[in-house]
This record gives structure tokens, C-alpha cells and sequence, in this order.
């Protein structure tokens, strides 16, 4: 699943693992809704939306890596670290 930050670091270089030990607690957390999502949905290739991924780190009272409060765009960041990208919904 997660690599070590030593591991991580060899591969991609410090400043990458810097941001990843950062934002390591919401990137655990929005794992755990993914996973939750799929197991709910049967759809291995889904993902919740932002807004549910936002709430769910906020109910658990996480705070941004560099402080301050969870948003959408601190979700689109710890996805792209995760190396996930949700594809955009059309209405």
C-alpha cells in the first residue's frame, strides 16, 4: 500500500516526500473513503465526489498540511500525490 518515505525519496526526491509525510494523515483518510466508496458502490474504478471526500477528512478533523482547513483543492493535491486523478463528471 504506502511506501516509506525513505522509499519514496529514493525514487522521487526530498521535496516530494516532504509533501507526501505532510499530507500523509489526509492521504490515509481519503484511502479509507475511496475504499469505503468501491466497497459500497461494487465499482472498482469509482471515486466519491470532492464534496464527500472534503467532508470526510473534516470530520475527522484534519487539518491542511501547512494548517488551515481542508478544501477541494487540498483534496486535488493529496489525490495527484497519490498518483489518482477522478475523472470530471458532466452534467
Amino acid at each position: 500500500m504506502m511506501d516509506g518515505i525513505g522509499d519514496l525519496e529514493l525514487r522521487h526526491g526530498a521535496r516530494r516526500a516532504d509533501a507526501y509525510a505532510r499530507a500523509e494523515p489526509i492521504i490515509r483518510c481519503l484511502e479509507a473513503t475511496i475504499r469505503r466508496h468501491r466497497a459500497e458502490t461494487g465499482r472498482l474504478d469509482s471515486f466519491p465526489d470532492t464534496r464527500t471526500l472534503v467532508a470526510a477528512c473534516q470530520a475527522f478533523q484534519l487539518l491542511a498540511p501547512r494548517g488551515g482547513p481542508i478544501t477541494h483543492g487540498t483534496v486535488l493535491r493529496a489525490l495527484r500525490l497519490m498518483g489518482l486523478r477522478p475523472t470530471a463528471r458532466r452534467a
